[in-house]
């Protein structure tokens, strides 16, 4: 008998339907007439019988459906075998979906090829409809044969098989990433979303070493099935490189492991403790449609050489709303393929991300370790602190439903008890540069809702305003207002293209710099920006970049504070506002 072959067995198999998987939109599959008429064969028959039709009993679904026991003439033993045959026909070449349900045990080849199985798990349903298993059907022009091995199972002997609602199957393909992510001293994640709900893991190792150590993507004690997968590795050590590749569990054949990048890795670098040269790149509000959103960050990335950056930062609303496969069209995409599997992405949650009707899942694609949207981690010698700042809008909003879901007290008792924590920690008292990450700003933040700002001075005035801090920073980086500016510490003073509106509070209670990207608005001269950030022994260097490749702002943040500006846009003098008429608590 030829040995089964499956779809993904090899490397070119994999590489070839990973390519078309990953373009998979329902509005693509190609549509396909089958005929309720079918052959049943009582045995398995001898030889090639996975793409050769042999006689047998004809038969038809009713409702999609049959009962083989009739066909065979009574019940027969469990694990008894038969062999279910179909010829069709395509006018074009392409991929249609259809499932099938079977008591208990189904294998689908056309034209040769397996195309799914249930042989190792069974059916999984024991209500038998095409549902229970949907799968990829590959279609070449002209005649195709569909061959169905069924195995009888312990109660009947149903069968389903017909078309199914679009989704994707279980196949051992990674249809987006990997992406790594939570960069910090000892530990890295690892992300990556894989083509429906199968098993996976990760194979690590010090760069170059002999052997790898396996992690599995598990929980209470087995292997996880499903699509989204994320991996923390820890106990690294710092100055150190580490290879890792993506290990799959196929399936229709649970033994074998499937390594879609057949022998290559990955590599990532631990930076050394006491490392004070590296650099970032930061974004914020693309909020483009897919197709031009990477347009806009591609050129971004070339403009600040963001490619050959340490890691790189989103600063929040990524999109006007968290749907994951707009998302996997547009930034995360262009990031992967932009040295995302070897340079973390710093991913943090902005106002948008909490709209939309994935915006609940929004933690498991990029919360950190404890799958928090806030967080402190460090890199090198630099601590950097994750601020998420919620909402612009209360939840008692009035017409804003996307608002209707947030528990705002709840989550900002949560995030200040954290923040408490987070600033007397060993992580962040021993750095020598301290870097906050958010969306919005506490200041200088010319929005017309004011929500954001006055939630981020409660929280985190006590820290660090005045001109003696608790806590001292040495750079605040943010968005959100889709208006690029830059504050001049202990200043009323913004550096920006036009003159900004009136902030309700100005910079002279804070002795660091907030640097704020540009986004969307047909007002401003500068539509999108990004921040390519180089740590120095001593000082930062801030570059401001436009699509077109301009470097329109270069600023040096010495350690001490001094503050040299090398190009610089105008100053204005925009004086706080002391009516705080959007104050919520007005």
């Amino acid at each position: 008998m030829q040995d089964k072959r499956n779809i993904t067995d090899s490397e070119e198999g994999r590489r070839e339907f990973h390519a078309q998987v990953s373009e998979l939109q329902e509005d693509k599959m190609l549509k396909i007439r089958l005929s309720r008429k079918w052959t049943f064969c009582p045995q398995v028959p001898e030889g090639e019988w996975m793409d050769k039709a042999v006689n047998g009993i004809p038969f038809e679904l009713k409702n999609g459906a049959a009962d083989l026991d009739i066909l065979a003439g009574g019940s027969p033993e469990i694990g008894a075998e038969a062999v279910l045959y179909q010829e069709f026909e395509s006018n074009e070449e392409g991929i249609a979906q259809l499932g099938f349900g079977c008591d208990w045990w189904c294998e689908v080849f056309c034209n040769g090829v397996l195309c799914s199985s249930t042989f190792s798990d069974g059916n999984g349903s024991d209500t038998f409809s095409p549902e229970d298993n949907p799968f990829f059907l590959p279609v070449r022009k002209g005649r195709n044969l569909l061959a169905l091995r069924v195995r009888r199972g312990s109660h009947s002997w149903m069968f389903a098989f017909g078309p199914v609602e679009f989704r994707l199957p279980d196949l051992p393909v990674i249809q987006h990433g990997p992406w790594l992510g939570n960069p910090d001293a000892e530990s890295m994640s690892i992300r990556f979303v894989t083509a429906g709900n199968i098993g996976a893991g990760v194979e690590y190792r010090k760069h170059g070493g002999k052997s790898w150590r396996l992690l599995w993507d598990h929980v209470h004690g087995q292997i996880r099935r499903s699509r989204f997968h994320v991996l923390h590795l820890s106990g690294l050590e710092c100055g150190t490189s580490y290879d890792y590749r993506i290990v799959l569990i196929n399936p229709q054949t649970p033994e074998k492991r499937v390594r879609p990048d057949g022998d290559g890795w990955h590599t990532f670098r631990i930076p050394e403790a006491d490392c004070g040269k590296f650099s970032f790149f930061y974004t914020a509000d693309l909020q483009f449609p897919s197709e031009r959103q990477s347009a806009v960050l591609d050129s971004l990335l070339e403009a600040a050489d963001g490619r050959n950056c340490d890691f790189f930062v989103f600063g929040g609303d990524i999109g006007s709303s968290f749907v994951s496969a707009a998302l996997f069209r547009g930034a995360i995409a262009r990031i992967c393929a932009s040295g995302g599997a070897e340079r973390p992405l710093v991913t943090v949650r902005g106002n948008h991300e909490l709209r939309g009707g994935e915006a609940d899942r929004f933690l498991d694609y990029f919360g950190d370790r404890n799958g928090l949207s806030y967080g402190v981690f460090r890199f090198g010698d630099t601590a950097f602190l994750i601020l998420d700042c919620w909402e612009d809008k209360p939840a008692e909003s009035e017409g804003a439903g996307y608002c209707k879901y947030n528990l705002d007290d709840l989550f900002l008792q949560e995030e200040k008890e954290f923040l408490a924590r987070a600033l007397a920690s060993e992580k962040w008292t021993s750095a020598k540069r301290r870097i906050v990450l958010s969306h919005g700003a506490p200041y200088s933040h010319f929005d017309s809702c004011m929500t954001m700002p006055f939630v981020l001075q409660e929280m985190t005035d006590p820290y660090f305003a005045g001109k003696e801090p608790v806590s001292r920073l040495n750079l605040w980086l943010a968005g959100h207002t889709h208006r690029y500016s830059r504050s001049i510490p202990g200043t009323a003073v913004i550096a920006a293209p036009v003159p900004p509106k009136t902030p309700h509070k100005d910079g002279r209670d804070y002795c660091y710099p907030v640097f704020t990207v540009a986004g969307p608005d047909a007002a401003q001269p500068i539509q999108a920006s990004a921040f390519r950030i180089d740590a120095e022994p001593g000082k930062l260097v801030v570059s401001a970049f436009s699509p077109d490749g301009a470097c329109f702002e270069k600023i040096e943040l010495a350690d001490d504070g001094a503050v040299t500006e090398r190009i610089s846009l105008p100053h204005f003098d925009v004086p706080a506002d002391e009516r705080k008429v959007n104050d919520p608590k007005n």
